[in-house]
């Protein structure tokens, strides 16, 4: 048995995971007001797809909006009840747009038997709070929901449209994840995630490399639909996952 696990995300319900994803996540709910996609379902109307792993969906991604959600308890129990009353698995709140952290450490102790995750950008600004406003705040997130005890995963952007360069992942990756285990204490709730564009032989090597060497948690995918057969069998090798 791997000591590792494989998710990721997908915009699309007709999507299903590969076999060996032990997560897949649907969205990006971006509109957390209302709990609905840019596709216009939510998850409190739309029942989770028939994929393969425990099948969640994603509060929060790119442009959500507005910012500081959720912003009260009755929003806390919105996202409780939008998860459990048609079968859905858990949470993954993807922090792209100031969330309110207290307010998510929260939401996760009411998804208590529940899946959740807390999903952040880990880059320079993350590795750099000394110098980096945006990066103390990040920090002071993941710190606080750690501290909660209700986050089962913490998961690691590190791209951007695209694969960084790979001076870029050098100097951000490891630390990202030093840093990350450092505030939450066990390695195996640290995942590292990529994106399949623009990633090539050179890249994915080093991001398996970092989370055999970190020994964390595993790997998560952007858009998995568009891995590559030969990627995802490179990562299943690596990672010894059938």
């Amino acid at each position: 048995m791997s000591n590792y696990i494989l998710g990721g995300w997908s915009q699309y319900l007709n999507e299903p995971a590969p076999a060996s994803f032990s997560y897949a996540i649907y969205g990006m709910v971006t509109d957390l007001t209302n709990l609905k996609t840019g596709g216009l379902w939510s998850p409190a109307t739309t029942p989770p797809p028939a994929s393969h792993g425990s099948v969640m969906w994603a509060y929060g991604g790119a442009y959500c909006s507005p910012d500081a959600q959720p912003a009260s308890q009755s929003a806390i129990d919105a996202i409780d009840a939008a998860t459990r009353n048609l079968g859905w698995s858990g949470v993954d709140f993807d922090d792209e747009c100031n969330m309110n952290t207290g307010n998510i450490a929260l939401a996760m102790q009411k998804l208590a038997g529940l899946q959740t995750s807390y999903t952040f950008l880990a880059g320079w600004s993350y590795n750099n709070p000394q110098a980096s406003p945006e990066g103390q705040v990040i920090n002071s997130a993941v710190a606080e929901i750690a501290k909660s005890g209700a986050c089962q995963r913490f998961c690691l952007m590190c791209y951007a449209d695209a694969m960084w360069n790979m001076s870029d992942i050098v100097a951000n990756v490891g630390p990202a994840i030093a840093r990350t285990i450092a505030i939450v204490g066990d390695p195996k709730k640290v995942i590292l995630a990529l994106t399949p564009a623009g990633l090539n032989a050179e890249n994915l090597a080093y991001f398996l490399d970092q989370v055999k060497n970190n020994n964390i948690g595993g790997l998560f995918v952007w858009e998995y639909s568009t891995l590559s057969a030969e990627d995802l069998n490179t990562i299943q090798t690596a990672l010894n996952i059938a």
